[in-house]
């Protein structure tokens, strides 16, 4: 049995793993918080886990809580912490002094960088630098190894999750022409901006509308060009000066989640349809989450939605010669970009099989 906390589990990302989590009979959550709503039962301030149980939860009976380091030390095995940034990096001392075998998945952006530079630049002083080389980047599908023998693992954003998917392997296996910029445009459902109440995010503002928002200065960009520049500096032949530009802009469009990623990018001589196919292949073949698709139209937000599933598709510029690639990716920016590979994390960290407890696919429509 594992027993797990939730810390900030009245946002859009905790819920979900709540919800996720209750259906696991393997897991028993323990203690969820909340500054907001401490003191109320869960089905209180969310009607729609009223008369819901699990086989280890009454789930409509757990309570949000304030905070407490000895509460969640001692009662979990395991902590998801989905607080915004510069939060969870303040409680996790007190934690590990307290239990320093606790197993913990960050949904936030704290340790997701290598660079404590990178971070502070866009984020803000970092509560515990000295904590951030244990993290594991936990882009699951593809640094699985790592993250079965890591204690500690940053989620990725969900914009990143979206386009690091299908750019890492390309690059990985030296496909990409680093001289060119790798072009990156993210369209995010409304979810993405989290359940605080912002003027921009409201119905009538985002009904019947797409913007693109940040488009020079957005926290994901940073995260994704230093995963780039990271695998191009490990693949063959690549120096610090071969390092492409990343252009990167996001998007909101109206609907309440999913994420539908459009990616240029240029090859290197003589990789064709076919290479790209092995390439993806190789990475992807035993992933159960991860499918290439062989119809670019099929890559929709509608199919992946509710799900840990990534679709990708791509198409060659029909002039070989010309060597372009459009790739495009779907996720479900809470279930991929967030809680599901949260829990997929979760369970490689356990010695689980990546898919378990965690649903295969999306309901339709």
């Amino acid at each position: 049995m594992i027993k797990v906390s939730i810390i900030g589990a009245s946002g859009y990302s905790g819920i979900y793993l709540i919800y996720a989590l209750s259906l696991r009979p393997d897991v028993f959550i323990s203690s969820i918080t909340s500054q907001t709503y401490s003191g109320k039962k869960l089905s209180e301030v969310f009607p729609q886990f009223k008369k819901t149980c699990s086989k280890n939860n009454l789930i409509s009976e757990l309570k949000f809580s304030s905070f407490s380091a000895d509460t969640v030390a001692e009662s979990s095995d395991a902590i998801f912490f989905c607080l915004p940034h510069n939060e969870s990096s303040k409680l996790m001392p007190d934690i590990l002094e307290k239990n320093a075998k606790i197993k913990i998945i960050d949904v936030g952006a704290d340790f997701r960088f290598d660079s404590m530079e990178t971070y502070e630049e866009f984020y803000g002083k970092h509560n515990a630098p000295a904590l951030n080389p244990k993290f594991i980047y936990g882009l699951s599908d593809i640094f699985s190894e790592k993250i079965k023998d890591s204690q500690f693992v940053a989620n990725p954003g969900c914009y990143p999750t979206g386009a690091l998917l299908p750019i890492l392997p390309l690059i990985f296996k030296g496909a990409a022409d680093a001289a060119f910029p790798v072009i990156i445009d993210s369209l995010s459902g409304i979810s993405g901006a989290g359940r605080g109440v912002k003027l921009q995010n409201l119905f009538c503002e985002v009904e019947n509308s797409v913007k693109a928002y940040d488009v020079w200065s957005h926290r994901h960009l940073p995260e994704i060009k230093e995963k780039l520049e990271t695998a191009f500096l490990n693949s063959p032949g690549a120096s610090y000066n071969d390092m492409p530009d990343i252009l990167f802009t996001p998007h909101v469009i109206p609907v309440s989640r999913g994420i539908l990623t459009t990616i240029y990018m240029k090859l290197n001589n003589g990789v064709s349809r076919e290479n790209i196919t092995g390439i993806y292949k190789e990475f992807y073949g035993g992933s159960p989450f991860v499918s290439i698709l062989d119809n670019i139209e099929d890559c929709n937000i509608k199919n992946v939605v509710y799900s840990n599933n990534c679709h990708i598709a791509f198409e060659t510029e029909k002039k070989q010669n010309k060597g372009t690639v459009k790739i495009v990716s779907a996720i479900d920016n809470l279930g991929k970009g967030a809680s599901l590979q949260a829990i997929q994390n979760m369970n490689l960290m356990f010695g689980l099989e990546p898919d378990c407890g965690i649903p295969a696919y999306s309901p339709f429509p």
